[in-house]
């Protein structure tokens, strides 16, 4: 780096290191640096771990200004930087300064650049000596960068550069220690959103399902490793009428279980009300779209089984559509519908309906049934589905549900992520009912 043209100077003008600076006192630094490092890492404190660095250079080098940049894991962008004794920015201390100025020459060499002179007081016009050094870690990774400026001339003496390089070198374990419990902490949470997601599913999904005259009925339900938003519910609406509700709310986790235990809340006070099908779902949607948070939506079948009669009223808010295989092996989709709960202030729903005949299938699943992909990336798709009800259609209710569920395993060899949820009903007449529903992990 080009220094301004000066006389020459004396040795006990230059900056160097402190009077006191011996070996355990550099330990003693380095060991201080590291606790703060682990402590504000597992409290998540990016500033508290810039400014245990900057005080581990107090004790080792004269200096009267000092900051710290650190680059983002990922991105090699500055993340974080912390300044002291710095009356402006640096002109080359603005972001991004990854591609300019002597920051970002450190950043992409990895090479401790000396400068002295004027070009040292960018950002503290007295300054005289400046000593940029490059914070390096694992496998060379230059992880951010130490800059140091004195009011002295002359530039920092060797002595002062290996100093700094070796506490340099502790800073980048303390930088990588303090992500390490960071890590863990946002791991910890993580873990504790992950199983409280899985109590909330668990109190919400049915572990029964009503005994219908003339159905025959099994359900299935496998949660994803992450938990996913799949919920279903029968709901007893009086008069021998059931609704029935499958669903799925987008993404995992927590949000996704709190979303499905306001769309359960907000269904059950729906239909108390005994409101048209299509009246329920839009002010469902309603609900969503002014109380859910952006680019959150659900895909929700609803459907009203009037028992003694054998017919449905249905309404699909965008949903894969459930699967109808007739007696006579005809096959019906329930599109009729509309749009997903929550994505438009008041989209139109139009109902479908159906009579169900003695040996009709029908099949309700989730799209963690059809787009489960193989190695290849082929989805399952609902051609296969259909294939397995045609071949099983003799079959109970239970066996045509673990022959999907099993075809499916299969087919993916348990590649797919999603969740998993498939209810199938049969009309069998009113001399036989049967129920079985499998418990989480038969889809």
């Amino acid at each position: 780096m080009a220094s301004d043209v000066q006389e020459p100077v004396d040795a006990s003008d230059r900056p160097s290191v402190r009077a006191n600076a011996d070996s355990l006192q550099i330990a003693r630094a380095m060991i201080e640096t590291h606790r703060v490092a682990r402590e504000a890492g597992e409290a998540g404190d990016a500033r508290s771990v810039l400014d245990g660095i900057l005080d581990g250079v107090a004790p080792l080098v004269e200096h009267d200004a000092a900051s710290i940049h650190v680059v983002g894991r990922r991105s090699g962008l500055v993340r974080h930087s912390r300044t002291r004794g710095c009356a402006s920015p640096s002109p080359d201390g603005h972001v991004p300064f990854e591609a300019q100025g002597i920051i970002g020459e450190a950043l992409a060499t990895g090479k401790t650049i000396p400068v002295t002179g004027a070009a040292a007081s960018d950002c503290r016009p007295c300054a005289r000596s400046r000593l940029v050094v490059p914070v390096i870690g694992p496998r060379e990774r230059v992880l951010g960068v130490l800059d140091v400026r004195s009011d002295r001339p002359g530039g920092y003496d060797e002595q002062a550069t290996v100093l700094l390089e070796v506490y340099a070198s502790a800073v980048a374990a303390a930088i990588e220690t303090a992500r390490l419990q960071a890590d863990m902490v946002v791991k910890r949470r993580l873990d504790s959103d992950l199983a409280l997601a899985r109590a909330v599913m668990a109190d919400l999904l049915p572990h029964n399902a009503p005994s219908l005259a003339g159905f025959d009925i099994a359900g299935a339900h496998r949660a994803s490793l992450a938990v996913g938003g799949d919920y279903y519910e029968f709901i007893p609406l009086g008069e021998d009428r059931w609704g029935v509700v499958i669903a799925d709310v987008v993404g995992k986790g927590l949000p996704a279980a709190l979303l499905v235990a306001a769309t359960r809340a907000s269904i059950w006070a729906l239909v108390g009300h005994d409101l048209a099908v299509r009246t329920v779902l839009r002010r469902a949607n309603r609900f969503f779209h002014e109380s859910a948070e952006d680019g959150r939506y659900v895909t929700l079948f609803y459907m009203v089984l009037d028992v003694p009669a054998r017919r449905l009223l249905y309404v699909n808010a965008g949903h894969v559509p459930p699967v109808l295989l007739r007696a006579d092996g005809t096959v019906e989709l329930f599109e009729e519908g509309g749009v997903p709960l929550g994505l438009f202030g008041a989209p139109r729903y139009t109902e479908g309906h159906a009579a169900l005949g003695d040996g009709d299938v029908m099949a309700l699943y989730t799209d963690g049934i059809v787009e489960s992909m193989d190695a290849s990336g082929e989805e399952y798709g609902m051609d296969r589905l259909i294939d397995v009800l045609r071949r099983t259609r003799e079959s109970s209710a239970t066996e045509i549900c673990n022959a999907i569920a099993q075809d499916v395993r299969s087919f993916d060899a348990g590649l797919s992520p999603d969740d998993r949820t498939l209810l199938v009903v049969k009309a069998t007449g009113p001399e036989r009912t049967r129920l079985v529903f499998e418990p989480d992990g038969s889809a």
